[in-house]
């Protein structure tokens, strides 16, 4: 969103290493304006981290609701989403619980 560039995608993926990662270079925004209907925002979605429960497929025009969704829109005192403010450990308890709910694990 601030002036990225295809030619970055293989620095921002090594920071994820989990191979149950999935990450996509999107150069028209399609992802971020589909994202912003889905979750009520009033701008593209961005700087969004979001839980999915293993087996949620995205059969429709819009994409799925997440089962929980943290963000990093504006200020956390003055956030532009209903959601709550990333937190990473409150986000890494949801996703363990998650996981645990299928028997995979965090780690």
């Amino acid at each position: 969103m601030l002036g990225g560039e295809e030619s970055d995608v293989p620095a921002a993926m090594s920071t994820v290493s989990d191979p149950r990662a999935l990450q996509y270079w999107d150069a028209t925004g399609f992802l971020t304006r589909s994202y912003k209907t889905t979750l009520g925002l009033g701008e593209p979605a961005w700087d969004i981290y979001m839980i999915y429960p293993a087996g949620v497929r995205w059969d429709g025009t819009e994409p799925p609701q997440p089962d929980f969704w943290m963000h990093q829109l504006g200020p956390p005192e003055r956030p532009r989403a209903k959601a709550p403010f990333l937190d990473a450990a409150v986000f890494g308890a949801r996703l363990a619980e998650t996981l645990s709910r299928t028997g995979q694990s965090s780690k």
